[in-house]
């Protein structure tokens, strides 16, 4: 009876919640829209925190330089630290090109070596609209909540499996093969497991059509996989596994995705595609914290018979969520869900926000759906669709809301200090100042001792670890990336680890930006760890990376 009470009154309360949040939302559109003269209406301000390498790189270590783009008539304008393995992207692009000096007195510059504002202005190419090209224009604009529907056109069949996860959770796990083909078509194609964010499906991988990261990647040759966490759209159980225990349907926050949903996905891909012992896991947003929490603790999180260390030859990360941002701290609603979050007469116990879930049961597809969503993320968030394709926007935002947990939104953002959570616990789970993947050469020359090491034992190469690669968007304040980088630079090997920084992306621009092919997807290709392909030692996996 407590816990129907606690629905009751959590349900009144989210309704005004969300009332209140969509009117003022609209507001805020209407205004940005229709009063205020900004080229640019982004927060274009980094997390605060300053990128500070203990090693400062020396001159010859730092190049700035072009490189040719497929997107753009101009090259892409990028400087690389060898020392510190950082790719610098200062890019501006032409959607941007009536930007203010004060934008590049704040952006254009690394974080150790400032320059001139009027010469670096100068010297900054502002690039053309790579829309000339047909690609983008000959999209399906009809919005129908299907990724099937889309991707019949591109002749891509979507398989569509349903595993089940030791603790009787049963996940979508959907699988891009040829159309009228089978998996089987795939054998011998290295597997790459793709994993979302948070209140997101696996379908913000490929929600752009040919303009996606998950249809670039499958037509490099990958045999691509995409993977959704527990609840999703529809949610399932096991209730035998669950020993009938309807509370347990609700129950379960990060650790659980980590320990029993990342594992569960994994192995069947590896099962299916037979020839591979492991894969390369590319993760957004709230997939980063799942996937890092388990290469970072698996020690504690993974029996014996099961480590994701050894699971995966490559991590991509992509706007990772480790530390948190300011963001937190400085919106209002964010702030209020921080501060209700813990009480089960404002959020309940189960389902977070179940009116969300109606709403988009009975509005997906329709434009008006996929707006209101996007008004309300940028309101929230800041986050826009300044560098995205507009005609692809409402597409974007077919495939979320999904179902989660109010304990998951417990972790990440109670206001309790005595949780272990996002905002207040995130250096137990992933301390800055210890290394996370030690190699044995550097702690013996160093000679460090045993508790400047996490939880990780030391392994004889950079061979050893997955490679890991890190693309982290400058203005993204929902999460601190730089204090990420300095961990990366100032406690991992620079053999373990790459690092791409983008001025201009925010925290959805990694996936929906209209250059993302050319500053995500060929990066990953042009820096992946190839396995052999143990059907035939004579060719590449990747045919097209060649």
């Amino acid at each position: 009876m407590l816990n129907i009470l606690y629905q009751f009154v959590s349900s009144i309360i989210l309704t005004c919640f969300l009332s209140v949040l969509f009117f003022l939302s609209l507001w805020h559109n209407f205004v940005t829209v229709h009063f205020q003269s900004k080229p640019d209406p982004r927060d274009i301000r980094s997390s605060r925190t300053n990128i500070n390498p203990h090693k400062k790189p020396s001159p010859n270590k730092i190049r700035r330089y072009s490189r040719a783009s497929t997107s753009s008539t101009s090259p892409l304008d990028l400087e690389n630290d060898d020392e510190n393995n950082i790719e610098y992207d200062h890019t501006i692009t032409s959607l941007r090109a009536n930007l203010p000096m004060e934008y590049f007195k704040s952006t254009n510059k690394t974080q150790n070596n400032p320059v001139n504002v009027q010469e670096e202005n100068e010297q900054s190419h502002i690039y053309d609209n790579p829309f000339k090209t047909d690609t983008l224009s000959l999209e399906d604009h009809k919005l129908v909540p299907d990724l099937k529907y889309y991707y019949h056109q591109y002749n891509i069949e979507i398989e569509e499996f349903r595993v089940t996860t030791d603790d009787g959770f049963v996940l979508d796990l959907w699988h891009l093969v040829p159309l009228g083909g089978s998996a089987k078509d795939q054998l011998g194609k290295y597997p790459l497991l793709l994993l979302h964010g948070l209140l997101q499906s696996a379908g913000a991988f490929a929600s752009s059509g040919k303009s996606s990261l998950a249809y670039y990647l499958y037509e490099q040759g990958f045999d691509i996989w995409l993977g959704n966490n527990r609840c999703g759209f529809n949610p399932d159980w096991d209730m035998q596994k669950l020993n009938n225990d309807k509370k347990k349907k609700w129950d379960w926050d990060i650790h659980e995705m980590c320990q029993y949903d990342l594992k569960c996905l994994i192995e069947f891909v590896l099962e299916k595609t037979i020839h591979f012992e492991k894969l390369t896991l590319v993760a957004h947003s709230q997939g980063t914290t799942q996937s890092l929490l388990g290469l970072v603790n698996g020690e504690k999180l993974y029996s014996s018979n099961f480590k994701l260390i050894d699971k995966v030859d490559n991590f991509v990360a992509l706007a990772p969520a480790i530390y948190p941002g300011p963001l937190l701290n400085e919106k209002v609603f964010v702030r209020f869900m921080g501060m209700g979050i813990d009480s089960p007469w404002v959020f309940g116990t189960k389902s977070f926000i179940p009116l969300m879930m109606f709403m988009r049961n009975i509005g997906a597809g329709t434009k008006l759906f996929s707006f209101f969503s996007y008004i309300m993320f940028n309101y929230m968030f800041d986050w826009n669709d300044v560098l995205w394709d507009k005609r692809l926007r409402d597409r974007n935002f077919l495939f979320s809301p999904v179902n989660i947990s109010v304990k998951l939104m417990q972790w990440w953002l109670s206001s309790d200090v005595n949780k272990t959570s996002f905002k207040y616990g995130s250096n137990k789970m992933f301390p800055h100042d210890k290394t996370w993947f030690p190699l044995r050469h550097e702690m013996n020359e160093t000679r460090q001792a045993q508790h400047n090491i996490h939880l990780n034992p030391p392994r004889d190469t950079a061979k050893d670890f997955p490679q890991i690669m890190l693309f982290i968007p400058k203005q993204d304040r929902l999460v601190d990336g730089e204090r990420l980088i300095n961990h990366f630079v100032n406690y991992e090997d620079n053999s373990v680890y790459k690092i791409w920084y983008i001025d201009e992306y925010s925290h959805l621009d990694v996936l929906w930006a209209y250059d993302v092919i050319e500053r995500i997807g060929k990066p990953i290709i042009n820096n992946i760890r190839y396995p052999n392909n143990p059907l035939d030692d004579t060719n590449t996996i990747i045919t097209a990376a060649t």
